[in-house]
């Protein structure tokens, strides 16, 4: 038996409107769940607005459909924000990878894709080989795909001058592929990769290594990052993604810098919220990430507040982000 039958669009707006949701014009909101579709307004954004999970108990007072609208549409701006500021870190760990592998290896791609330049990794089961390998293994094969690629300017590398050097091959590898290579260099070019990133040098950087595992660190925001990345190429909500999966360890430098206690920590502050991500981009010394970031987020979610000031307590708790309070870095 089929318990989630068709329904046409008179009728979903039929449903909802049985379930107290306000729709003062209907062809607007017909226009609306033809364009996007119910699952992803409504069930995408429904749950904050209704009196309980059981969706038969229905909407809270005086909730209208241009509401749920609304913040679609305003979480999708904030995913626009997101991807474009992550989009620009990533420029900028290319960049810094490439000429650390440039300076540290070589520019030739015969000697800097050479499995003796990196770490192994930790060995584990691949099922499509049916054998144990080492994840440098998987990583030299996608370096060697990548330079024999079609696609330019790797192709014109290849063929004009008879090598990929670093800066044009970082181009063609995905950010995950690309957050792997980090994390097997040898931990010299590593150290270096960070340095250039933090801003900081080796001085400061190995007292701060004393104190805590900046790489660890530095390995857990780039797979936040990867995160947030992927769920924004889905279409997944951002203003209150969270990630078990990829949340931030409690770090003793990184989280006392934004006077996050570990009893804090412990109730789910600084772990992976969107305001997470503020924070670890304003770590970085690059500030344009995190000012494409807050200009964004800041724009869009006063002009909802503007419109739906009650919401302004939710979200900035969802978010673990207030606009009032964290538009306050220097640049």
């Amino acid at each position: 038996m089929v318990d989630k039958p068709f329904k046409t669009i008179d009728e979903q707006l039929d449903i909802l409107n049985g379930r107290g949701l306000i729709i003062s014009n209907r062809e607007s909101a017909y226009r609306t769940l033809s364009r996007y579709g119910y699952y992803e307004v409504i069930n995408g954004y429904k749950d904050p607005f209704m009196i309980s999970k059981n969706d038969d108990d229905g909407f809270k007072d005086n909730i209208s459909f241009e509401h749920l609208a609304r913040l679609q549409e305003c979480d999708r701006n904030i995913r626009f924000s997101v991807v474009t500021a992550l989009e620009i870190f990533e420029e900028n760990l290319r960049q810094s990878v490439a000429n650390v592998i440039s300076n540290d290896i070589s520019y030739t791609q015969e000697e800097y894709i050479k499995r003796e330049n990196f770490s192994t990794g930790r060995r584990y089961y691949n099922k499509k080989a049916h054998k144990n390998v080492y994840p440098v293994d998987d990583l030299i094969y996608k370096l060697k795909k990548a330079s024999a690629s079609e696609k330019e300017p790797v192709k014109h590398y290849r063929e004009n001058h008879g090598n990929v050097p670093p800066w044009i091959l970082v181009k063609e590898l995905s950010f995950g592929n690309l957050v792997w290579l980090v994390h097997l260099l040898k931990e010299t070019q590593k150290d270096k990769v960070l340095s250039v990133m933090l801003g900081l040098d080796k001085g400061i950087m190995h007292q701060l290594m004393q104190r805590a595992n900046l790489k660890k660190w530095f390995h857990e925001a780039l797979l936040l990052f990867l995160s947030y990345r992927n769920a924004a190429a889905h279409g997944g909500r951002m203003y209150n993604h969270i990630t078990a999966t990829h949340e931030l360890s409690y770090n003793q430098v990184f989280h006392k810098v934004f006077n996050i206690t570990e009893a804090d920590y412990r109730n789910g502050i600084g772990r992976s919220r969107i305001g997470t991500l503020h924070k670890v981009l304003a770590f970085f010394n690059n500030k344009d990430p995190l000012i494409r970031l807050e200009v964004g987020l800041n724009g869009e979610l006063e002009r909802y507040f503007d419109l739906y000031p009650d919401d302004k307590k939710y979200m900035t708790q969802e978010m673990q982000y207030d606009i009032d309070l964290d538009s306050q870095f220097k640049y």
